[in-house]
């Protein structure tokens, strides 16, 4: 029925991955079955580009909470790879920037609502207070919210146009090796 994993290999997982950049290694092992993967493999300094020959996802980003990609990329790219990685690495770049300012002013303004309601005499603002003040903050904020959703999908857009073309030129390429 289910499977149950063994305590210690759950921990040493938890652990890993909440401080580590982490990748998935194939299961290509002598003995291994093919559905089993290998655990994660961690590192605590983002790997360099050049030498890893998959993308690693690291640890959540204190000020954006956005977990960085480090993006490998093959020597031999095309034009149009290349192109695609430099765009999803600028995409992941700009949006690492908008929510760093975005939470930044969050914990600003929700820093100034709470010392109002103490300086007012109110020694723990209320769940209803604060719901008052996520409402407000939403409110002030949606026309942003609205042009970043926006700007999002169309950089989105953007990158899946470029990946459908980087596997079309793929499938040519094995057509071709095929003939």
């Amino acid at each position: 029925m289910y499977k149950r994993l063994p305590t210690r290999s759950l921990v040493s997982f938890s652990n890993c991955w909440s401080r580590c950049y982490a990748t998935e290694q194939p299961a290509q092992s002598q003995g291994q079955p093919e559905s089993r993967k290998r655990p994660v493999i961690g590192l605590t300094q983002p790997p360099d580009p050049q030498s890893v020959d998959t993308d690693y996802i690291g640890p959540a980003d204190p000020n954006s909470n956005l977990r960085p990609y480090v993006r490998h990329y093959n020597e031999n790219e095309t034009e149009l790879e290349k192109k695609l990685r430099c765009l999803r690495i600028d995409v992941e770049k700009w949006n690492m920037d908008f929510w760093t300012k975005h939470n930044k002013r969050f914990y600003e303004e929700k820093e100034d609502f709470m010392r109002l309601h103490k300086d007012s005499g109110t020694e723990e603002v209320s769940a209803d207070q604060m719901s008052v003040f996520y409402k407000s903050f939403l409110d002030k904020n949606r026309r942003m919210h609205l042009m970043y959703n926006i700007s999002w999908y169309l950089k989105n857009f953007d990158m899946l146009t470029l990946a459908f073309g980087v596997q079309v030129q793929k499938l040519l390429k094995l057509r071709r090796k095929k003939t």
